[in-house]
This record gives structure tokens, C-alpha cells and sequence, in this order.
């Protein structure tokens, strides 16, 4: 029996299997597929940036792409950046404080010159014996007379006055800006008073202050919300009430001046 022949066989092709093509094309239209989507939609950059901030735990820094709504993200900030940045911050603040001190310094210096102005305008028209000036820490009180701006149980400003106070209104409309507050304080002694007009001494010396505060709203050029009237009554005396010199230093009209650096 004679043994058949085999059929030779194909030799092996060369190069990649043929189904490789057919995957390839599959994958090569889904990136394009993929790419058109993402071709039509946005990206909301602040979220973006928060996804992203979240997963590395540093900072982003990001710029808009030349296409509106595309974001490009630059990287994420090194150690070294963000130092220098926070060195920039610390230098910035160090300067602000510096430019504060060197502020607080400048009103100090000027309040102090409205103290001096007051003091010198005292002393050069001999007011002495109805005005006493005097300066603490960011505060000048000027103490007046009652008899010097208003007649015995009265609250008008005497007219022969008003010279006093218009030049006292002259030199603080130059240093207006520096004040924080001006309180204009009535003060009796304690003799009672009872009449048609005023049932106390403490509806005098208040009504008096008012009367001041209305003189400076009409001749100066300031806010009238740092202007404040205070009746005082007798309760304040700086010297004895058994005395006539006593009750006649406790009448008076005091202008506490607060510095815009008076806490």
C-alpha cells in the first residue's frame, strides 16, 4: 500500500497577525472619538484646580488657554516657590508696620503742635486767668472759665466771647483730621440752682456744652459726629466747693482733645 503525499504547507506570513489591524483601527477611532468629545465640552477651571489640589496637596498655579474656557496647567508649586512667596509676604508686612510707626510718629508730632499753637496763642493775648492748656498721652485738655464764655446761671455765649472761640475753632480746623473725638464738658459748683429755665445744675452745664458744640458746627469745617456735648453738673469738681476760689475753679468748661491714636 503506497503511502500518500503530504499536502506541503503555506509558509508562516511575515509581519504582525492580521486581526492586529482590525484593533488597531478600533482603538484609533475611539481616541478620535474621545478626543471630539472632549473637544466640545469645558472645563471649570476652579474645580479643576481644587480636583487637582486635592489629590497632590499642593497648590496649582494655571493659566487660560488661547481657546476661552480651556485651562493649561502650568505645574504644581515647589517647595522653594512657595518660600520665596511667603518671604515676599513677611518683607510686605514688615513694610506696613514700619509705614504705620512712621505715621503714628507724624501725628504724634503734629497733635503736639496743636497743643503749642493753643498754648502760644494763650500766652501772647494774656488769657491765662480764663484758659489753662495742658497735653497727656494723645489727649489736650483746655479748661475755661464758665465766666469767661457765659454770665451767671445763663447758657448764651456772651458776644465779647466769641472772639475766644473763634480763634479756638481757627487752630483746630487745621488739625481736624487728626482728631478722633472732641467732648466739650460743663461743670458747676454745687450751689443749687432752680429756675424757669434750668431745674439743676445739671440741665445748665449740660445746655451749656450743647451751646459750645453749636458754635463749632457753625464756624468750623468738621464732623459734627466727633463733637461731643456733656453735662457734668457738679460731680466733677477739681477743687474744694467750701471755698469761693474752689467753686469759682469747678465752674468751667473743659475741651478734651482725643488723638485719632487714642485707644
Amino acid at each position: 500500500m503506497k503511502n500518500k503525499k503530504r499536502k506541503p504547507q503555506a509558509p508562516d506570513e511575515e509581519g504582525s497577525p492580521a486581526w492586529m489591524n482590525t484593533y488597531g483601527d478600533m482603538v484609533t477611532l475611539l481616541l478620535a472619538f474621545f478626543v471630539l468629545l472632549f473637544s466640545f465640552s469645558t472645563i471649570d477651571a476652579e474645580k479643576w484646580k481644587k480636583i487637582v489640589s486635592s489629590l497632590s496637596g499642593s497648590q496649582i498655579v494655571a493659566i487660560e488657554a488661547s481657546e476661552p474656557n480651556n485651562v493649561q496647567t502650568l505645574g504644581i508649586m515647589n517647595t522653594q516657590q512657595r518660600d520665596d512667596e511667603q518671604s515676599g509676604a513677611d518683607e510686605e508686612e514688615s513694610g506696613l508696620e514700619n509705614e504705620s510707626a512712621g505715621n503714628a510718629e507724624t501725628v504724634k508730632k503734629r497733635f503736639n503742635e496743636l497743643y503749642e499753637q493753643i498754648q502760644n496763642h494763650i500766652e501772647k493775648n494774656k488769657l491765662e486767668n480764663k484758659i489753662h492748656v495742658s497735653e497727656s498721652e494723645d489727649t489736650i485738655l483746655i479748661r475755661m472759665t464758665d465766666s469767661a464764655l457765659f454770665d451767671s446761671g445763663r447758657d448764651e455765649i456772651k458776644s465779647e466771647s466769641e472772639v475766644i472761640l473763634l480763634k479756638l475753632c481757627d487752630i483746630i480746623q487745621d488739625y481736624t483730621n487728626l482728631i478722633k473725638e472732641i467732648q466739650i464738658e460743663g461743670h458747676t459748683d454745687n450751689v443749687p440752682i432752680s429756675t424757669a429755665e434750668f431745674e439743676d445744675n445739671l440741665a445748665l452745664s449740660s445746655s451749656r456744652a450743647e451751646e459750645v458744640v453749636r458754635y463749632f458746627i457753625r464756624h468750623m469745617d468738621i464732623n459734627p459726629s466727633i463733637l461731643t456735648p456733656l453735662g457734668r453738673s457738679e460731680y466733677h469738681p477739681v477743687e474744694s466747693n467750701d471755698t469761693e476760689e474752689g467753686k469759682k475753679a469747678n465752674r468751667r468748661v473743659d475741651f478734651v482733645i482725643e488723638s485719632v491714636l487714642k485707644e
